[in-house]
């Protein structure tokens, strides 16, 4: 074999081998963009899940008004887990539940209870959420309205997940059968002589929440 013919052999392999690296390379580097972007995504869901779970539990428009009734139902304070169960029928509120979310869920018109809004969780548009109520009634489970899915997600990937406890408020008025809110005098009821069962006064129930969030595909 002549010498340039060795030369030109040596080139090509030489030109093979870095064609080979440069795609190892190119590979590795999809390889851990990936993984960034993956780690990306589950921190982000992390993040607006925990703050979805917060919000449930402690915002204004989702949990129970402490109220005197001495001075006209004027609220007092929010209460920091607990939630209104929703207990209107829903021939009252628009026939579906679909009606019922919309009726004043800002409570501009001495609302009857509060629907749980991915609005007010702090939910983006590409975000679905899931709330199971397990307790929160004298006998069986409670049933709070809410925009997020009526079952936990099957193929979503990155998922938020919590066990919340909380006390859920049940006391309705007979004729409507409308949730009402949490009255002091009650309140300082259920603190002295125990909740639930225990005291036929007090219409503050434990309960626990299994909660959410994923990102849609």
């Amino acid at each position: 074999m002549k010498k340039g013919q060795l030369v030109s052999l040596d080139f090509i392999m030489s030109l093979i081998l870095v064609v080979l690296a440069i795609g190892l390379v190119m590979q590795i580097s999809e390889i851990e963009n990936y993984n960034f972007k993956d780690k990306e995504l589950k921190d982000e869901t992390q993040i607006i899940g925990k703050t979805a779970a917060l919000n449930l539990i402690n915002s204004s428009k989702t949990t129970c008004e402490l109220v005197d009734v001495r001075d006209e139902n004027k609220i007092i304070s929010y209460m920091s887990n607990c939630l209104p169960e929703w207990a209107m029928p829903l021939a009252d509120c628009g026939g579906t539940k679909s009606a019922c979310k919309e009726l004043d869920p800002y409570g501009t018109n001495n609302r009857a209870f509060k629907p749980i809004l991915k609005l007010f969780l702090g939910l983006p548009e590409n975000y679905s959420c899931y709330i199971k109520v397990t307790g929160g009634k004298a006998s069986g489970n409670a049933e709070l309205l809410s925009d997020c899915e009526g079952s936990a997600p099957a193929l979503a990937k990155n998922v938020y997940a919590i066990d919340l406890n909380v006390m859920i408020h049940n006391e309705v008025i007979a004729a409507s059968g409308k949730t009402l809110t949490v009255g002091k005098a009650e309140l300082e009821d259920c603190i002295e002589n125990g909740s639930g069962l225990i005291n036929a006064s007090c219409y503050l129930f434990p309960a626990k929440i299994k909660f959410m969030v994923w990102k849609n595909d």
